[in-house]
């Protein structure tokens, strides 16, 4: 070989080596233009690895030898290959060098072995490297063979299983090559279970499930010494035994979870990084394994783990003092990552599991002396509320008084953990909770005044503005103006910005809780809060500014917007365009958090001015259009490293990112999901869906680009998918409004009313397209995109999404949503989504560890799924009307089979769809007699009062509206409905402090005086109603499920019409069932006059009259009976308005 150029070659890598950028570039420029075009530069390399006495020159030679392989390797000859493969095997297995550069050799020689075993050119390779199992170096090999899923070297797995088992089992092999021996079993456990066959070999699995007792004798030896370098490369192996199909792991995954236990319990003896390490484990277990853990009904031991670490005593001047890392994901100690894989239990497994068992230990802890044990309790309450949301809710009565308890705690970390508790409990439960304002409010008011670190001041204000956001109407204006007063004086004395963003959170809620009642206080408010949007530099990047101010500006943003919605246009309207030029400034900032709170800002803005917003679009949607184009990472940067022929690219930055070996380094910080952009790209896919909704017919020039860069979201990005289908529905339902905006002239029942504004579609498949070519074009990507993602979505959230909005959307516009042109294919395409998901066989619930016959309890999340797919087939029952018959043949057998499930949730849930399927097919129903008999059945024999309340409003509304003869009936649901009352009277005295029993008995009596009307109106020469009808009154007005007014008042009106002598002698009780109806009636009006746009989200389940020429009618009765009854209506203080 020629010795100039191996000198030269040897002296420009020198250079490379250099703490200069300038040499150490244009030595990369020389390597690449003078010596790596030429194949001989890979042999000189190699011979500079093997005989250089640089170590850092070896390090790069090896990077670049591995970098010219693929480039070089064919054109060198036979001779100088076979010189080449003996000489660096040797060199590997017998030169004496560091562990990381002896990795990067074994990676030169497993490099080529990929190109030479497949032609078979280096047959003596495997036995050389077998025959050297002592040897570390061999092993590596072996490992990185494995690795690259070299088709020859799986051949062999078998004998590989064998050779690595027993060096596992050899107590004279070195540590070192039993961690890579254990890491090899891991790639060959991968590689069994994605074999060629798609089969697992029962005798390669059963080989390798031998080996894990061995394994875990490893672990446990790395584990007894305190070796957290080693445990870190034995923790992942194990980690990756996670995800093993069934066959390789089995029961001994159970051997696994419980070792992890007693190591993360271990604090006495063991280096707290290693337990971190075994509840990581535990983290990623409940995620992937958890039909494993709930069938084993392991989520217990799992909650009261946690508890024990989360009781660890922690920094308590760091917890009530460190400002600067509240808002760090820290899970640095095994205290905090205990608690949060305590909210991770709560999503991912049923309550019964996580909930139940938690409430079962808080009274221990809550009382205990050591205020450790006090603080772990109550954050636990406040971690698992947004996976069980629901099932906190009905214990939240009990909950209180630890609430108030904690926050009188004479620790301070107790109080403080109570008040994020309280913070997350508004934010899950919201009115729920502030419904105990009067407990709550003035303790947390309290502690702000006294407040003398950081974090107690910081974290109370949060609370203060949780439940401030989500208190009633009427309760935040007992508060207001003293509440407005102490946060001007807050805001006045702060001088730290992250306590200046809390307090104007807080602003910001008590306008959005007061509505128009916020207006004597939105001129000052916007006084104190102008300034904090403004950078005290202008001149300066936004990006150069700390983290706190950023969020400060944003926050004071986002909440001037919030206040927009509360006191409306008119006293908005002078500072409304000017904030709107800011929001377009910060959609322009160099700081995706302010572009954010730009793009929350306009949203807010166009939901308050919705046409006269339509001047803003030009300016503002190409800005939207831009954001959601941005990359959510940048991977070119790191392809570009990897690039030899980049002539910007120096041995130095490689070096940097490919260390002694590539495929080891840690690179995953480099494909890391940008958060601040996709958090920024969700709130501009809802300002352009916001934008749509406001502006309607001026959007329409938007339409086409914002669909297609809707879509191009939801096939490309990362970290908006969800985000962006919602909106994408949202512009298709809004585009459809904004094309039949002049309702239908008819009052046939073959046409239902579209969107809720009285536009009309027509019921049925029909055979033609009611809506535009335009309109329809957009319809069908939407729905083409939705069902391509359903059908292979794995995330629970995504698919109850897509559900969701197809839910909605057939009942805002019909059929046409899921079919056109009598093209019932995508139809049928989404009922088979259903069907998979009702029989929990869709991709987002298959486990390989579920039990098929197990009855199991399910999460919250879980069964939102299983309803929202009953929520879809409501829909199209109603949608579709006497053609969903041919729908519901298929699905009915499959939902009535699980009414025999064990979860009264689940039955609850399916009597009421099977009910609301009844009430969308009406005279239709092929199945009225099937159903009524189920309905009748559920109502005598199911045991909670929740599923029979939905199995009475289903017997009245089948017998409401069949045609067949059902009065048989009558006497059995009368008398079972009399027994019902009978006893729930009484469960009613008995539960007066019980808010969830209170609430379903309200809704039984509503159902059951629902079902007695209809009944009554079909047919009252049957009903004795001297007996009935006073019950009935007596349990009048309704106090929820106000949709049932309608049946129950076209009764009385019906009687009264036909001057029947028993509801005459109820017209005192009738006239004052009616004030109080006509009272709730005002006060709902009011709240939608008063209230602040948009947050009274369910105001119309709130109203009285949910059909608007009932309410007509009454008001003519009651007239009537006023005439009748000399005033007995006028002179009723609360119905004397109505005249």
């Amino acid at each position: 070989m020629d010795q100039q150029y191996l000198s030269s070659l040897e002296e420009t890598l020198k250079l490379a080596t250099l703490p200069s950028t300038e040499v150490i570039k244009n030595a990369t420029a020389n390597l690449k233009k003078n010596f790596y075009g030429d194949s001989k530069s890979l042999p000189a390399l190699i011979h500079i690895l093997q005989n250089s006495t640089d170590e850092s020159i070896k390090t790069i030679a090896a990077i670049e030898t591995r970098k010219l392989l693929s480039k070089h390797w064919g054109s060198l000859d036979s001779n100088l290959k076979f010189q080449i493969k003996f000489s660096i095997l040797e060199f590997a297995l017998h030169n004496n060098e560091k562990k990381l550069l002896n990795h990067s050799i074994a990676r030169i020689v497993s490099t080529i072995a990929d190109i030479e075993l497949l032609t078979s050119d280096w047959p003596e390779l495997l036995d050389t490297l077998v025959s050297n199992s002592s040897n570390d170096t061999a092993i590596y090999i072996l490992y990185t063979l494995l690795e690259s899923d070299n088709p020859i070297v799986s051949k062999h797995l078998s004998d590989l299983l064998s050779l690595f088992g027993s060096i596992l089992s050899n107590n004279n092999s070195s540590l070192d090559i039993k961690i890579t021996s254990l890491s090899s079993l891991s790639l060959i456990a991968s590689l069994i279970e994605s074999n060629d066959q798609g089969v697992v070999d029962t005798n390669l699995a059963n080989n390798f499930k031998f080996l894990i007792n061995p394994m875990v004798d490893l672990l446990k030896y790395v584990v007894n010494s305190n070796d957290v370098l080693n445990s870190k490369d034995v923790f992942n192996s194990f980690n990756d035994f996670i995800y093993l199909d069934n066959k390789l792991i089995g029961e001994n995954l159970l051997l696994l979870i419980n070792l992890m236990f007693e190591i993360s319990l271990n604090k006495s003896n063991l280096d707290d990084e290693i337990r971190l390490m075994a509840l990581s484990f535990l983290s990623r277990v409940i995620s992937l394994r958890r039909s494993k853990i709930t069938q084993n009904k392991l989520g217990p031991t799992f909650v009261l783990t946690c508890l024990k670490i989360a009781s660890e005593p922690i920094d308590i001047d760091d917890e009530l003092d460190n400002e600067d890392e509240e808002n760090e994901n820290e899970e640095n100690s095994p205290s905090s990552l205990s608690l949060r894989i305590l909210s991770e239990l709560s999503t991912e497994l049923p309550p019964s599991q996580v909930i139940l068992p938690l409430f079962e230990h808080l009274p221990a802890l809550l009382s205990s002396s050591n205020f450790f044990e006090r603080r772990a309790g109550i954050l636990s309450i406040g971690l698992t509320v947004g996976g069980a949301p629901d099932y906190v809710f009905t214990h939240l009565p009990k909950l209180i008084p630890y609430l108030i308890n904690g926050l009188k705690d004479h620790e301070l970390i107790v109080q403080l953990a109570t008040l994020k508790t309280i913070s997350e409990l508004t934010n899950e439960l919201q009115d729920g909770i502030t419904e105990h304002h009067a407990d709550l409010l003035p303790l947390i008011i309290q502690i702000i005044d006294s407040a003398t670190n950081v974090m107690i001041y910081k974290n109370a204000t949060y609370a203060l503005d949780g439940l401030i956001e989500y208190m009633s109407h009427d309760a935040i204006l007992l508060y207001l103006e003293p509440l407005m007063n102490k946060l001007f004086q807050m805001l006045q004395n702060s001088s730290s910005p992250s306590l200046k963003c809390a307090i104007v959170s807080a602003i910001g809620s008590t306008a959005f809780a007061s509505g128009k009642a916020f207006i004597p206080f939105f001129n000052n408010s916007l006084q104190f809060l102008e300034p904090l949007i403004h950078s005290s530099n202008s001149n300066s990047k936004d990006s150069d500014l700390p983290d706190v101010e950023i969020e400060l500006k944003a926050s004071t943003f986002e909440n001037i917007s919030t206040m927009a919605r509360a006191v409306g246009p008119k006293p908005f309207a002078k500072f409304a365009e000017p904030l709107v030029n800011s929001a377009y400034n910060s959609m322009n900032s160099d700081a995706p958090r302010l572009r954010e709170s730009g793009f929350a800002f306009i949203s807010n803005m166009a939901r308050v001015y919705q046409k006269e917003f339509t001047p803003f679009l030009e300016k503002l949607v190409p800005e939207i259009f831009k954001c959601l184009e941005q990359p959510e990472f940048n991977a070119d940067e790191l392809l570009d490293e990897f690039d030899p022929n980049d002539p910007e690219i120096t041995v130095s930055d490689v070096l940097k990112v490919v260390d002694d070996d590539s495929e080891e380094a840690d690179l995953e910080d480099k494909f890391q999901i940008h958060t601040g952009i996709t958090m920024e790209k969700e709130i501009a896919a809802m300002a352009l869906a916001e934008l749509a909704i406001a502006t309607g017919i001026n959007f329409v020039k938007y339409l086409e680009p914002s669909i297609n860069i809707l879509i191009d979201q939801i096939d490309n990005s990362f970290g908006i998918t969800q985000p962006a289908i919602n909106s994408l529905w949202k512009i298709v339902n809004a585009m459809v409004k904004v094309h039949y905006e002049n309702p239908v002239n008819t009052n046939n029942e073959n046409y239902r009313n579209l969107t809720g504004d009285g536009i009309k579609y027509p019921v049925g498949a029909v055979s033609s397209s009611y809506v535009n070519n335009d309109i329809l074009s957009i319809i069908k990507l939407a729905r083409e995109k939705s069902l391509e993602l359903l059908e292979s979505e794995y995330t629970i959230s995504i698919v109850y999404s897509i559900l969701d909005n197809f839910s909605e959307t057939i009942k805002n516009i019909g059929a046409i949503s899921i079919m056109d042109n009598g093209n019932s294919s995508e139809l049928e395409q989404l009922c088979v989504e259903l069907m998979k998901i009702l029989k929990e066989e869709h991709p987002c619930q298959v486990d390989d560890d579920k039990d098929e016959a197990e009855d199991a309890d399910t999460s919250e999340m879980e069964a939102s799924l299983y309803d929202e797919a009953l929520d879809v087939l409501v829909s199209l029952s109603t949608a579709l009307g006497g053609d969903f018959n041919k729908v519901f043949h298929s699905f009915k057998n499959v939902i009535v089979s699980q009414l025999n499930t064990k979860s009264k949730i689940k039955r609850s849930s399916i009597i009421g769809s099977l009910a609301e399927i009844s009430v969308g097919l009406k005279s239709s129903n092929e199945f009225s007699k099937e159903l009524l008999q189920i309905f009748i059945e559920i109502l005598t024999k199911d045991k909670s009062l929740d599923v029979k309340s939905n199995s009475a409003f289903g017997i009245g509304v089948v017998i409401e509206n069949s045609n067949e003869d059902f009065s048989s009936a009558y006497p059995t649901v009368l008398i079972t409905l009399s027994k019902l009352l009978t006893k729930t009277e009484k469960e009613e005295n008995k539960s007066i402090d019980d808010e969830e029993t209170q609430e379903i008995i309200k809704r039984f009596y509503a159902n059951a005086c629902g079902c007695v009307a209809r009944l009554m109106l079909k047919n009252e020469t049957i009903i004795p109603l001297s007996e009935v009808l006073p019950v009935l009154i007596s349990h009048l007005p309704l106090s929820t499920a106000f949709e049932e007014n309608k049946p129950i008042f076209e009764l009385i009106l019906k009687l009264y019409q036909e001057n029947n002598e028993y509801i005459l002698a109820e017209t005192p009780t009738v006239v004052e069932i009616f004030a109080n109806v006509f009272k709730k009636e005002a006060e709902v009006k009011k709240l939608e006059n008063e209230s602040t746009l948009g947050r009274e989200q369910n105001i119309e389940s709130l109203k009285q009259f949910q059909v608007p020429d009932l309410r007509d009618k009454i008001v003519e009765l009651l007239k009537f009976l006023d005439g009748k009854y000399s005033g007995i209506v006028s002179n009723n203080e609360t119905l004397k308005s109505i005249f």
